[in-house]
């Protein structure tokens, strides 16, 4: 018979006689007591047990926060494969980058498409371990240099003649070096009129400073093209015995854009929000000093971005940047206003109007980015390791390697392999993402990435029924990189005229390049243009795509 509380009470009366109730009446209390504590230490256990998975998700997610915050600062900016493959279509060569070879606008789509097919067949000049005998490009100017005997004959005094020569080609450079322009203007003694005549002095933008075209359109140049700040100038300046401050090519820059260059930045907005088919849109962070309070604060440049290459369409490359304080919806609606066209860009809240009937931007048709919806998976996978996320990955992979396939081509062609080969996929994918929806917690990582595809599903899928659509918009996302590798080198803007400044020779410069314009030179002859106080009503010939051919990169 098992021993029980009660047995044994009653084994005690027994053998104890009169004290037994009192013996009784301790082991019972005792016994209470036993039960409270036990029952504390359960409940303090239960506390302890639950705290600890609080603890150990709170680390899990510090954990993946600090994963991506390095990966961020430290890593690279694709989207990889969970394989750990890189990608073709990576942030870098995603299926809307346009054909290398076109780099300059052809104006004619059946030439470039042809001139890809051309360039994809062509041998490379070199093998991939980097060796073999380079090809220099034909405009490279070539110095013969003799390296012989005066006399060329033989050294040894015989007097044996040159019968051959060996070559060996080296690149060297000539270093940018300041020089000094004096022009000298005579007065002339007329005999006639009996007075004295003076030359017309050459026309230039700001005729009381000591900037030159030339100098300014290098200025320019360095800094939001090859994203020099104007401390690091000053500083060449002075490697050279010049002394001339990092304010006033501060100035003269912020003069230059907002006064002289600011009608051709107009005439391109203008082209771009009244002739496009099809545009791309985000925004980037820019820090501006705040006067007085030792700090910044942190406003946004947005841009508006036409690059109709990947569809063969016949309309030049041209992006506009604009710096505004907020990234507050009515700033995308000033930006928009008036454009009838798709404009594609990613899912922020600001971004949520676009085609919405009385507003300003009604006119809109809204297209979302399927690189921010892989990038969901991608980063669930890198700090998860969930299978479904890596399948979800998998079939976004595959609309990407049918895109490949008609990179360039006209939009009718790129509709009708969509449909046949992309919109299956299509299905499969929302089919898979429905499936496994309740697979996972309602509120972790994987089943908001799933959330964020089946809201977005129609914006995500229009591109199937749309040739001019691409699969994302990594076109305007590369726009940025010189922007926020200057804005690495350069920490924080000092002002709003120098924002606007930013904006306008950014513009300039990044259109400059998507239409293979070499920016320096263009510069200059557009301020030599306006110095010679060409018409307004002719300023569409300074336009970056109606560049003089000695332009153009070769």
């Amino acid at each position: 018979m098992p021993d029980t509380i009660e047995q044994l009470k009653n084994d005690i009366l027994v053998s104890s006689g009169l004290q037994g109730p009192g013996l009784v009446q301790r082991l019972h209390v005792l016994w209470n007591e036993v039960i409270s504590e036990n029952e504390t230490l359960r409940e303090e256990g239960m506390k302890a047990n639950m705290l600890n998975r609080l603890m150990k998700a709170e680390i899990r997610r510090l954990k993946r926060q600090i994963a991506k915050l390095n990966k961020q600062a430290f890593g690279s900016s694709a989207d990889h494969h969970p394989d750990k493959i890189k990608a073709s279509h990576s942030k870098d060569t995603s299926e809307d980058t346009p054909p290398k070879e076109n780099a300059a606008f052809s104006g004619k789509a059946a030439e470039s498409t042809a001139a890809g097919q051309k360039n994809a067949d062509r041998p490379k000049p070199r093998n991939t371990n980097g060796r073999g005998k380079r090809v220099w490009p034909d405009h490279i100017e070539r110095r013969e240099i003799y390296m012989g005997t005066e006399d060329k004959k033989c050294p040894c005094g015989c007097g044996g003649p040159i019968i051959d020569m060996e070559k060996n080609e080296t690149l060297e450079v000539i270093p940018a070096r300041y020089y000094l322009a004096v022009r000298l203007y005579p007065k002339y003694g007329c005999r006639m009129k009996g007075v004295i005549k003076g030359t017309k002095f050459a026309p230039r933008i700001f005729p009381k400073t000591v900037m030159s075209h030339g100098l300014m359109a290098n200025a320019i140049t360095m800094r939001f093209g090859w994203q020099l700040p104007w401390y690091r100038q000053e500083n060449i300046f002075l490697s050279q015995g010049v002394n001339l401050n990092r304010s006033s090519l501060m100035r003269w820059s912020n003069r230059l854009a907002n006064e002289a260059l600011l009608s051709i930045y107009e005439l391109m907005e203008q082209e771009l929000k009244t002739n496009s088919e099809r545009l791309f849109m985000d925004e980037t962070t820019l820090p501006i000093q705040q006067p007085g309070k030792g700090k910044t604060k942190t406003s946004y440049l947005y841009a508006l971005l036409r690059d109709d290459r990947s569809f063969a369409g016949n309309k030049p490359p041209v992006v506009i940047y604009y710096p505004r304080d907020t990234r507050a919806m009515h700033n995308i609606h000033d930006i928009l206003d008036g454009v009838r066209a798709i404009v594609q860009t990613d899912s922020y809240a600001g971004y949520g109007q676009l085609g919405r009937p009385a507003t300003p931007v009604e006119h809109i048709t809204p297209v979302k980015c399927w690189a921010h919806a892989r990038r969901n998976f991608t980063d669930e996978y890198e700090f998860n390791k969930t299978h479904d996320a890596k399948r979800v990955i998998q079939i976004i992979e595959e609309l990407y390697d049918e895109e490949k396939k008609i990179r360039g081509r006209p939009p009718l062609i790129r509709e009708a392999h969509r449909r046949e080969f992309s919109a299956p996929i299509l299905d499969r994918l929302k089919a898979f993402l429905i499936e496994h929806s309740d697979h996972h917690l309602s509120k972790s990582k994987m089943t908001q990435a799933i959330r964020y595809i089946l809201r977005q599903w129609e914006y995500l899928t229009a591109f199937v029924n749309d040739g001019r659509i691409d699969l994302d918009t990594n076109a305007v996302e590369r726009m940025f990189k010189p922007t926020i590798l200057l804005r690495k080198n350069v920490l924080f803007l000092g002002s709003e005229e120098g924002a606007a400044a930013w904006g306008i020779h950014s513009s300039i410069i990044e259109t400059c390049k998507l239409n293979g314009v070499n920016a320096e030179p263009y510069l200059k002859w557009v301020f030599d243009q306006i110095a010679a106080k060409l018409p307004r009503s002719q300023y569409e010939k300074l336009l970056p795509w109606n560049a003089p051919v000695e332009f153009m990169i070769k």
